[in-house]
């Protein structure tokens, strides 16, 4: 690598144009195969694919690409490197687990705790597959890319170099082969053969999810071939960026060799039917504050979990469907979607779910399923919920638009809900906006202006709007800058945490009750234990933190909080006090 290659960690220049185009003809001098990005996403017609080494083609592509925020390195042996993407303080926690390090790391996120880039060589003439290690750690190789160091983040920061050595040797253990089961290809493989429909799978939880997809997909009527194709139809409609081939095959033959789990009834035309009614009702009815438009997400979301796995019933249609799994697909809480569906007249709750049980609600139809519904949009008569043409209105948009999360600097679900109503009718006037939503004209001033102000709507008229071309790209842009993907990182990783926690409620045997004997030794030994408990305390906060060496015996006392463990002995004296901090530095000191 380069003396000249990298900005160093301390050059926290924002980029521009000009700025990534020269980092990206550095990148490509020193053996590296390149090409523009805006925020993460390539801005070139192949994506990463697009990336070269030669210094015409490279300027071409920037030329091409005036909003460029920085460059992309494609992994793998177009480049001699693979990354290892660690994203958050568990992944990084499991790194150093594996031994994982290089002499060459980027920080790519605005904190501490956000994530790191780990270059590491790869030898002349091996092709290394990129696949998951554990749940946010990553290794980009073969079929992927990062974002080049010196590069705008979409926070606003920079991936800056926080080690600035050699990429060190790919460790023998990834090197390793896998097997990997090859499927068939087959022609008779439609949209409808596999579970295309839920929320996005975001990276570093694309190899836990589709293993669990696959897992409902071997049903006991596909061969291994059948089953490997349909994960990746699967892969291809809800990954973010797509697993490699050889990957979702692995997946697919490690279900097959498990007993096949029970089939999902097929989703009949009578309640496909119901749902597009109910959906076209639910886009005029008034989604008024906070609680309306979080109710109008869980709905939605209910219904488009309908659309896989609902059933006939003669008040409506039913679903069963856990709350967790509820919450993911509505961008909430559990809690909130439970009480939403005890509040709403439009969601029954038909039984409560319990151990490995889901529960199941009903979505209620007047006059029953198949009933003759009217509303506004349809003049009397059923008519299919299909966009407008021109519209750029699409299911997977939609249920993106569904789930974004409420927070500071977000989009919002109000927000949202106004956003869906200009998708759905492109060149919509406010006045039509306000009487789709149940609002007043004058209170969408101020939302329309945030949305027109943030690039994802567009003026084409007097009081009319419209989105922008880019507007899928713009909305995942904004999903970054809210940090809504590592929101649904962390919300799926606990709710695996408290079911796992559930599920093994009974294997966690309660302590036997200590004697009295043993309770007078404790309390005897009280003070000893407390005191050692500080120094160890203290010991990690200087070690951790060295200018804490100097500073008052006050301040380190304060900053103790963090570092103590979690059975410290408190007694009547609560956590340490300056005096028993001061004894001690007394007792180094001396």
């Amino acid at each position: 690598m380069q003396e000249t290659y990298y900005p160093r960690a301390s050059d926290h220049t924002t980029p521009n144009r000009a700025r990534a185009l020269e980092l990206a003809l550095q990148a490509a001098a020193a053996g590296y195969s390149v090409c523009p990005v805006r925020g993460k996403r390539p801005r070139t017609p192949h994506g990463y694919k697009d990336a070269s080494r030669d210094r015409a083609r490279i300027t071409a592509m920037f030329n091409a690409a005036p909003d460029a925020t920085g460059y992309a390195i494609a992994t793998g042996s177009s480049s001699g490197v693979a990354v290892i993407d660690v994203d958050g303080p568990e992944a990084h926690a499991e790194a150093q687990r594996l031994g994982l390090q290089s002499g060459y790391v980027v920080k790519t996120g605005r904190t501490e705790g956000d994530g790191w880039h780990l270059y590491l060589s790869i030898p002349a003439g091996v092709e290394l597959r990129s696949r998951n290690f554990a749940s946010g750690l990553e290794l980009k190789a073969e079929g992927s890319y990062v974002v080049g160091p010196g590069s705008l983040h979409p926070s606003g920061t920079t991936y800056c170099v926080v080690k600035d050595g050699e990429p060190s040797p790919t460790p023998e253990w990834i090197l390793e082969p896998e097997p990997v089961a090859t499927p068939r290809e087959a022609a008779d493989c439609g949209p409808g053969t596999a579970d295309l429909a839920g929320p996005p799978i975001l990276e570093g939880e694309r190899n836990l999810q589709l293993t669990r997809i696959a897992g409902r997909l071997h049903d006991g009527t596909r061969d291994l071939s059948q089953l490997a194709v349909d994960l990746m139809a699967v892969n291809d409609a809800r990954c973010t960026p797509s697993l490699e081939k050889g990957e979702v095959s692995r997946i697919a033959a490690s279900i097959y060799r498990r007993e096949p789990c029970k089939a999902v009834p097929k989703v009949t035309p009578a309640v496909l039917a119901a749902i597009g009614d109910l959906e076209a009702i639910a886009s005029e009815r008034p989604k008024r504050g906070m609680g309306g438009s979080s109710g109008w997400s869980i709905y939605m979301a209910g219904l488009e979990a309908a659309r896989q796995y609902g059933a006939e019933h003669p008040d409506g249609v039913e679903l069963s469907l856990d709350l967790r799994t509820w919450a993911q697909m509505a961008g909430t809480h559990a809690a909130t979607v439970s009480r939403f569906i005890r509040r709403s007249a439009l969601v029954r709750r038909l039984q409560r779910g319990s151990g490995r049980q889901s529960g199941t609600v009903l979505f209620i139809v007047r006059g029953g399923i198949g009933a003759y519904l009217q509303h506004s949009s349809t003049g009397g008569g059923y008519k299919e919920n299909v966009p407008p043409p021109g519209s750029v209105a699409t299911r997977p948009l939609l249920r993106t638009l569904y789930r974004l999360r409420w927070g500071p600097g977000r989009i919002g679900k109000s927000r949202a809900a106004l956003l869906t109503a200009v998708v759905e009718c492109p060149g919509v006037s406010r006045f039509e906006l306000a009487r789709r939503l149940g609002r007043k004209p004058e209170s969408l001033k101020k939302p329309l202006k945030w949305l027109v102000n943030n690039g994802l709507a567009v003026r084409v008229g007097w009081g009319r709007y419209d989105v922008p071309e880019d507007f899928v790209e713009r909305v995942e842009d904004a999903r970054e800058l809210g940090r809504e993907p590592e929101a649904d990182r962390l919300q799926i990783a606990r709710h695996d945490r408290e079911r796992d926690g559930y599920r093994s409620r009974h294997k966690i045997k309660a302590e036997p009750v200590p004697t009295h004997e043993e309770m007078q030794q404790r309390r005897e030994k009280a003070p000893d234990r407390r005191r050692e408990a500080i120094k160890a305390a203290v010991a990690r906060l200087l070690h951790e933190r060295p200018e804490y060496r100097t500073r008052r015996a006050g301040q380190i006392t304060c900053a103790l909080v963090n570092y103590l463990p979690p059975d410290f002995p408190q007694g009547t004296e609560g956590f340490p006090k300056d005096v028993e901090v001061e004894e001690l530095l007394e007792g180094v000191a001396a």
